[in-house]
């Protein structure tokens, strides 16, 4: 398949609305390795996420002349996921309504977290254990922001938050990190925060 045959996942998207199957593989592809980290770091069960994954995208190859009025497939596919996902979760569990947004986790490990060379060992565990530190919903808005690169109202659709809450989240965030790294680490790290991913299936 030519990969240059769109110029962007949103137009690949908009041809396969229109009825044009191959589009379909190529947004699948660009979409599953960023969708499959998102997913591990909400439940950390693969198995899980992959099923979720694939239900998502055979609901939208059922349902294609349904969805021409999905304006951006990226927060589209990223809400869908995370429904699927807690909703999943919520019947393992037997979670109440209320307590389900508190009884997900997302952890950073060692392994995931890419910083350049100049940066020792010990400063990526550092990191990872301050990344750790981080609420739930700090975690969640990081992995959002710096690894998946949505913008601020992106994640205002996503997690279904206020932009300013977005902002608050991101701000305490790096308090927080300031306060377990110190300045000085933190001037070298900082950078590496936008090279922060999630492993994908091996």
């Amino acid at each position: 398949m030519d990969g240059n045959k769109w110029d962007d996942v949103t137009d690949a998207w908009e041809a396969y609305i229109k009825g044009d199957d191959e589009a379909f593989e190529y947004v699948f592809k660009a979409y599953y390795e960023r969708m499959f980290g998102y997913g591990v770091k909400l439940c950390n069960q693969k198995e899980l996420v992959k099923d979720c994954i694939q239900d998502l995208f055979k609901n939208i190859w059922r349902r294609r002349g349904k969805l021409d009025h999905i304006n951006s497939p990226n927060v589209y596919l990223y809400v869908s996921l995370r429904r699927k996902i807690l909703k999943k979760k919520k019947v393992q569990n037997s979670f109440n309504d209320n307590k389900i947004e508190k009884n997900y986790a997302v952890q950073f490990g060692k392994e995931e977290i890419i910083i350049k060379n100049e940066v020792k060992f010990q400063k990526k565990k550092e990191l990872k254990d301050a990344l750790n530190q981080l609420s739930t919903r700090q975690k969640e808005i990081v992995v959002l922001h710096f690894y998946n690169g949505m913008s601020y109202s992106e994640i205002e659709e996503i997690l279904s938050i206020n932009r300013q809450s977005i902002r608050n989240h991101i701000y305490r965030a790096m308090e927080k990190l300031r306060s377990f790294l110190g300045n000085d680490t933190m001037k070298l790290i900082m950078p590496s925060l936008l090279l922060i991913f999630v492993i994908t299936c091996l």
